[in-house]
């Protein structure tokens, strides 16, 4: 038919260059009379889409590749006004890009705990979303429903013969457990070494004869890779392997097993080290005890076993780092037994020891030596203690450090950032004065990633107020719009879920 490439002809170089042509006699359709050229070629470009897409065929459908339908859902819908707000965070988000993620995230652990789901007509934009953010796609089960897990399956299985996914966790059909393999040894060192993690954090002893089994056969960088996952639920029964490794040839396998044992403070080589340590500890002084603390000697053969390093080829022995090795390895204990006090008074002798003090934090951290950790924290504000206590512990121990002035205001975001959420009222008043001071607004944008979900939904009437006081272009005022937009936000969806 000549009529439509003369039409498109038209409509290409306009209707003065090339007339509008009358429609094809077989449609038998006549214009209206007295319309313009323009109006002409619209009319027939309107004709032109009716009846091309009446003539079009139907395509044929191979039922053969289509995906087996979605199950039925059990869990019922959420409510409408709870539908409205995620499909206003999903479409018309009323919050910051950083702010969107959390409260969808919020919502579906709202609608889990009361057995709800996402409406059918939201499960592909909230999968879209889930894509690009983990925290939201972390939280998308059991929300989704049972349709949700049959379209995330159909989208990660992509084109081709589809079948239904997965409806929870279950056995494999071939009964072994997810990840595992019969041929372990024959894995490249990456692959094995998250193979025996997976198995130490279930089966640790499995995992030790595992390793044992294949020790022998093993290249030096897979001993290594190998014993270092056993820092995943060590315990005495390991003692022995570890042993075995400080007799390795290579220093990446001793190395390692040195540091598994550091952590072992009942081990015969913590026994050693004590053994060490107690000669080059004394105690001065009438009025007022302070520590006096020799260096160590050379080391012998059994020292060098155990990690202590030797004197090298040219230049000074680094004899502080062999204390160090020491202190790391000896049982805590010894230095209480030398003074015959506690922790806490101990700790106090040891006034203007500062390489010493780094050391025995650096171990009872690791030791998560509850005695120690708390002793310590009352003169130093240190992540790794704080992550030995319990979380309310954690944050009396930071809130009062807070309120003697004991820790600067910058130091104080990667700790708080790793307290659980949301935090107490005490530790959120403290930090919303931090925040209020008048050079408060460096800390406030540093904190700004996780403040608005870290403060209870009690401090938001305060953080309004703070806001309306703020200056537009203080450095504040969008972490406390944050807030009351976060907290506002939320509390509109537990109204919704209740």
């Amino acid at each position: 038919m000549t009529w439509l490439s003369d039409l498109r002809s038209s409509a290409l170089v306009g209707t003065g260059r090339h007339a509008v042509p009358a429609p094809a006699a077989e449609l038998e359709f006549r214009p209206p009379d007295g319309l313009s050229r323009e109006e002409l070629l619209l009319d027939q470009a309107a004709l032109a889409d009716v009846v091309t897409r009446a003539a079009r065929q139907a395509s044929v459908v191979d039922t053969a590749n289509l995906p087996d339908p979605a199950p039925p859902d059990d869990a019922p819908p959420a409510s409408a006004e709870a539908v409205r707000l995620l499909d206003l965070l999903l479409n018309q988000p009323p919050v910051g890009p950083d702010l969107r993620p959390q409260l969808v995230a919020d919502w579906l652990q709202f609608a889990a705990a009361s057995g709800q789901r996402v409406p059918h007509r939201l499960l592909p934009a909230l999968l879209a979303l889930a894509d690009a953010k983990p925290g939201v796609a972390e939280h998308l089960h059991p929300a989704i429903g049972t349709r949700g897990r049959w379209l995330q399956g159909l989208r990660q299985q992509g084109p081709g013969p589809q079948r239904t996914a997965p409806q929870g966790p279950g056995p494999q059909s071939s009964g072994e457990e997810p990840g595992e393999t019969a041929d372990w040894a024959e894995l490249r060192t990456a692959d094995a070494a998250a193979e025996l993690e997976r198995l130490r954090r279930v089966q640790p002893g499995a995992a030790l004869d595992r390793l044992r089994t294949h020790w022998d056969a093993l290249s030096a960088r897979e001993r290594a890779a190998h014993l270092a996952t056993f820092a995943i639920n060590l315990g005495p029964a390991d003692e022995d392997m570890l042993e075995i490794a400080l007799d390795d040839k290579a220093k990446s396998v001793r190395d390692v097993a040195a540091g598994l044992l550091d952590r072992l403070p009942a081990s015969a080589r913590a026994n050693r080290m004590a053994a060490r340590l107690q000669p080059l500890l004394r105690v001065k002084g009438l009025l007022r005890k302070q520590f006096e603390i020799e260096l160590p000697p050379e080391p012998d053969p059994a020292a060098l076993r155990d990690g202590i390093t030797a004197a090298p080829r040219t230049g000074e022995p680094d004899r502080l780092g062999r204390l160090d090795t020491i202190i790391r390895g000896a049982p805590l204990d010894v230095w209480t037994t030398a003074t015959g006090r506690s922790a806490a008074a101990t700790l106090a002798m040891l006034d203007g020891e500062t390489r010493a003090v780094e050391t025995i934090t650096a171990t009872a951290a690791v030791r998560a030596d509850t005695e120690w950790v708390r002793a310590l924290l009352e003169i130093r504000t240190d992540a790794r203690l704080l992550e030995c206590l319990p979380p309310a512990d954690r944050e009396h121990a930071l809130l009062r450090h807070i309120r003697t002035g004991a820790v600067q205001p910058v130091t104080l975001v990667p700790l708080l950032r790793d307290l659980p959420r949301p935090w107490g009222t005490p530790l959120a008043n403290a930090v919303i004065e931090l925040l209020a001071a008048k050079n408060g607004g460096q800390l406030a944008t540093m904190l700004s990633a996780f403040l608005p979900m870290a403060l209870p939904p009690d401090t938001a009437d305060q953080c309004r107020r703070l806001l309306q006081r703020s200056d537009d272009g203080a450095p504040g005022r969008r972490v406390f719009r944050d807030v009351v937009q976060y907290q506002s936000f939320r509390q509109s969806l537990t109204e919704a879920f209740q």
